[in-house]
């Protein structure tokens, strides 16, 4: 029956690309079908100024999974599919990412998004220590969340995280100093080139499903540009100074061909925080949950289980 809907979805992509009304709606029942098939339904809260939606499901220990810039909630899907099964998991869009409120008036630094997590975690009455899994730009508002609320965090799973400085420098940062930025999308082609960047073995995505994503990703251009300008280090707390403070047990993910940031910042995550274990994935960029989601549950689901002990 999969099998099947994937074909007619597939067939229905290829008859109907260019009609931007019928591709959102394609793209919707999409996301609706991963969504269902990972029992996750989709919620909503305000908190502050911010309408917050998210996804929710499965039973267990709290998983709250934070995702990276200029991403939102369903980046989670396909590896919560695999912790819905032993766990409570909650994947939200962080403000101005996603279905949230837009403000290009408010401030979206890295403390400044942790503090509005903690409120939404707050919101959500997580009375116990939750364990907190932040991707890219989630890394670091992650890390800030343990260093600024240690007794909301269990755990702490960075994947391919922001927040520190590499030895070596990315790709990214040597295409920010001559004044470009593959992460910002102008029109269609910059989606296509921005998704060849950040991953190195991307899987199959309907054609209605990236038509929808490279609109809102053009639409999202000039608040995409304010969050990566408050994304410079100098806006958050000194990562030499918060990760020695953490002393939760630390899980660290990596794809060794992330070009958006490098994987020997991994070295000074380990060196800041010894108690972390790490896991770098051969062959994979800068999102593993995407590229390798077996393997990086699996990895996740092990860790978890070493912190029950």
């Amino acid at each position: 029956m999969k099998k099947l809907a994937t074909a007619s979805l597939l067939a229905l992509s290829l008859a109907l690309t260019g009609c931007a009304s019928i591709e959102t709606k394609l793209s919707t029942w999409a996301i609706s079908m991963e969504r269902s098939q990972a029992d996750l339904q989709l919620k909503g809260i305000v908190v502050g100024e911010f309408t917050t939606p998210y996804l929710e499901g499965g039973q267990g220990e709290t998983v709250l999974l934070i995702h990276g810039f200029q991403s939102n909630k369903d980046i989670w899907i396909r590896m919560a599919k695999q912790l819905t099964k032993h766990y409570h998991v909650i994947a939200i869009d962080l403000p101005a990412h996603g279905d949230s409120t837009i403000l290009m008036d408010k401030s979206y630094t890295v403390p400044e998004q942790a503090k509005r997590v903690i409120a939404i975690m707050d919101k959500l009455q997580l009375t116990q220590p939750v364990h907190v899994m932040g991707h890219s730009m989630g890394g670091a508002i992650a890390f800030h969340v343990a260093y600024l609320a240690p007794s909301h965090v269990k755990s702490l799973a960075l994947m391919n995280s922001a927040g520190v400085i590499s030895p070596q420098p990315s790709e990214l940062y040597l295409r920010n100093q001559k004044g470009e930025n593959p992460l910002i999308v102008h029109n269609e082609e910059d989606y296509k080139k921005m998704l060849a960047f950040t991953m190195s073995d991307p899987p199959y995505i309907p054609s209605p499903v990236i038509a929808t994503l490279t609109r809102i990703s053009i639409e999202r251009e000039k608040v995409g540009e304010k969050i990566y300008q408050e994304l410079n280090l100098k806006y958050s707390l000194n990562p030499e100074e918060v990760l020695p403070q953490i002393k939760v047990p630390t899980l660290v993910l990596w794809g060794d061909q992330d070009k958006v940031i490098n994987v020997s910042s991994t070295e000074v995550i380990k060196r800041l925080m010894p108690q972390a274990q790490v896991v770098i994935f051969k062959g994979v960029g800068h999102a593993p949950q995407i590229e390798r989601t077996k393997e990086s549950a699996q990895a996740y689901e092990t860790f978890l289980a070493s912190v029950k002990l």
